[in-house]
């Protein structure tokens, strides 16, 4: 099986085992850098595409270190913000919410629920924004309108392509921060990157 492993720095790819089957790609932080980079990877045949990287979490269920794979993906800052509030480009009639790879708006992954039971981990909700959510009027809305389990700055992009591409995908992050006023004295990058590397490398030695 060829297996790209994705993530969006280095540091998070670095105790990934590098074995004869898969290719370690640096994708870049954000959106348009991940889609970019992955649709131009994609310009070769895998049989799966694995994203991997940390996570803040919005809720205590996922706390510091716990590792999660997602099974849907929200662009969480593609609206419009009015005397009203934020509206999403799907409220506006902007762009249609089905239209694929949309389903009412939302990126699904069909692949989820199979990791989640192989890998033994949680499958959880995602928002991807480029601007990370760290203000507590901006987090309550996140939390209102989305209802989300984790916040990434690449997830979306990365189904977004995969989905149009059709090849096998999954999205694998460990929580590294709590979603709240921005405090970073409260993460812990490393036990999330080394907690998310030891089920990878489990995962690719199994496969």
């Amino acid at each position: 099986m060829k297996i790209l492993v994705t993530a969006a720095t280095s540091a998070e790819l670095q105790y990934i085992n590098n074995v004869s089957n898969i290719t370690l790609a640096n994708t870049g932080t954000g959106i348009a850098s991940t889609a970019y980079h992955l649709a131009k990877l994609l310009k070769n045949k895998y049989d799966l595409v694995v994203n991997i990287g940390i996570a803040g979490s919005f809720t205590e269920k996922f706390g510091i270190g716990n590792v999660v794979t997602v099974y849907s993906e929200t662009f969480g800052d593609f609206g419009v913000e009015s005397k009203d509030g934020f509206s999403t480009c799907f409220e506006e009639n902007i762009v249609d919410a089905d239209m694929f790879p949309f389903s009412n708006g939302t990126l699904i992954s069909k692949y989820a629920e199979k990791f989640s039971h192989n890998l033994s981990i949680p499958s959880v909700k995602g928002i991807t924004n480029n601007t990370v959510s760290g203000e507590e009027q901006l987090i309550r809305r996140m939390k209102v309108k989305f209802s989300p389990d984790i916040e990434t700055m690449e997830g979306a992009a990365f189904f977004y392509v995969c989905l149009h591409e059709n090849v096998p995908f999954v999205e694998i992050r460990s929580i590294s921060n709590m979603v709240e006023p921005r405090n970073k004295s409260q993460w812990n990058i490393p036990l999330a990157i080394r907690n998310l590397s030891d089920k990878i490398n489990t995962f690719i030695a199994n496969i």
